[in-house]
């Protein structure tokens, strides 16, 4: 478990160091409007800070369904999707217009891994007893 997540975490790290450092050139491979390209580069550097929260949340589903909790991997998968994703852009929106809304995924991931990392303490104190 440990080293598959930091495994995750370090790939999600190396994805969100390519999307820094290459956003512009990425984008400019799709469009052509100059305005574009740096506003969509931009959103880049946004949307990936959380590919490394991504390690966690991917191993902790993975982890509930392997053992057959299917409702504490539905729980994550709710929470991801619906529960805090969809009150977060509209919070962030609300605050941060735009940049807010694209905000709202890195944000909504990293509160979702820290509620993944206290499921899966949970979960293994409770096996331990």
């Amino acid at each position: 478990m440990k080293w598959t997540t930091l495994y995750g975490i370090l790939m999600g790290g190396v994805f969100t160091a390519v999307f820094v450092l290459l956003g512009k050139p990425l984008a400019s491979i799709f469009l052509q409007d100059e305005d574009l390209i740096e506003q969509t580069g931009y959103f880049l550097k946004i949307l990936c800070m959380s590919a490394p929260m991504l390690g966690i949340i991917n191993m902790m589903t993975s982890y509930f369904q392997a053992l057959g909790k299917a409702v504490k991997s539905l729980t994550i998968t709710l929470l991801r999707n619906a529960v805090l994703f969809i009150p977060g852009v509209m919070i962030l929106n609300h605050f941060g217009k735009l940049n807010g809304v694209i905000a709202a995924q890195p944000v909504v991931e990293t509160l979702l891994a820290v509620i993944c990392i206290l499921m899966y303490i949970i979960d293994i104190k409770s096996a331990g007893q």
